[in-house]
């Protein structure tokens, strides 16, 4: 049997190598904590967070990739009412409605909820919107001077929606240093097809992008058809008008013409010449006739004024209520002409 001297020598070396392993260890793991706070401040959130049905099932739908759910979970999403909605997102610009807005710092993304059923969809697109933005904030500098060139020159290029370019410019008055941000959400959940280069970044964020696009298209459609139609019904009503005018113009001159021949028939006949009073019947039977006709064709054109003024103010009543459903400030809703 070995000495017991030499059991204590050997159980002391291994405690001690167990001391330096340890410290090792955990020197590594504050190293690696140092490197990457913003995961380990991610996992302390995520641990505490419980995102409600609601909110796991807009990510679903948006098809957010684990990367982008946890962009999104731990802004701890939160879809609010109005009035709360317009305390943590405020309205900056009178001519256009907020629906969404991202804090800073993974500081919240707060959603505005939309309950008309005409425009189903909008809060998962918006969503996803936001949690771009979250995206766009953790991309290095080497990232975003690539990504900013590429976006750019594409949007330039190709991107000819006059809706996006309307966007983008009321973005450019409300946060004029945020151009690329936006850009970065816009082309993401608004534009269908993008180089293969922006395809494949988005990728780190949703497994079929295509799905959100097609959404976002399909409620802006409520607004761009109506808006589309309300424009073709004004440039009709323009026309009609100007026809209606000129035919009351017409028919004013006409109906002098015709009172005055009625007067010279009459005059004739007081003075008993009845050869000419007769051969001036035709002449007169047949400009009332035109007249009639005309004041006929006149009544139709002002009917049918009257029925477009009608459509196109339902058309209009319709966009207002849209628009209504996502303001949320105490301003009235934007009017229509």
């Amino acid at each position: 049997m070995p000495p017991k001297t030499n059991s204590v020598f050997n159980l002391a070396a291994v405690f001690k190598s167990l001391v330096v392993m340890i410290m090792a260890m955990v020197a590594v793991s504050v190293v690696w904590m140092l490197f990457n706070l913003t995961t380990v401040r991610d996992w302390i959130i995520l641990a505490g967070y419980n995102p409600p049905k609601s909110i796991i099932a807009i990510a679903n739908e948006d098809q957010m990739t684990p990367y982008a759910k946890t962009l999104f979970y731990v802004n701890r999403p939160a879809i609010l009412g109005k009035s709360q909605f317009a305390q943590q997102c405020p309205n900056r610009l009178e001519q256009s409605y907020v629906i969404g807005c991202y804090h800073g710092g993974d500081n919240g993304i707060f959603l505005l909820d939309v309950t008309d059923p005409r425009l189903n969809g909008i809060i998962p697109v918006t969503a996803a919107y936001e949690m771009l933005h979250a995206g766009y904030a953790r991309l290095s500098v080497v990232q975003r001077t690539s990504l900013d060139a590429s976006m750019w020159a594409y949007y330039e290029k190709y991107v000819s929606s006059p809706e996006i370019h309307q966007q983008m410019a009321s973005y450019a008055k409300t946060e004029p240093g945020a151009k690329y941000d936006e850009l970065y959400s816009v082309l993401g959940t608004e534009v269908m097809n993008l180089s293969p280069q922006l395809e494949r970044h988005y990728k780190l964020y949703f497994t079929n992008r295509q799905t959100i696009v097609k959404t976002y298209l399909g409620y802006e459609a409520e607004f761009t058809q109506r808006q589309q139609q309300i424009a073709s019904d004004d440039l009709q009503l323009n026309n009609l008008k100007y026809q209606i005018t000129a035919d009351q113009t017409k028919l004013t001159s006409w109906q002098v013409f015709i009172n005055t021949q009625a007067g010279q028939m009459k005059a004739l006949l007081n003075s008993g010449d009845y050869n000419a009073y007769n051969s001036l019947i035709p002449v007169y039977n047949n400009q009332v006739n035109a007249y009639n006709q005309l004041l006929a064709q006149t009544k139709s054109l002002i009917t049918q004024y009257n029925n477009l003024v009608n459509t196109r103010n339902s058309l209009a009543l319709e966009e207002q209520q849209l628009v209504q459903s996502l303001n949320s400030s105490s301003l009235p809703a934007l009017t229509t002409k």
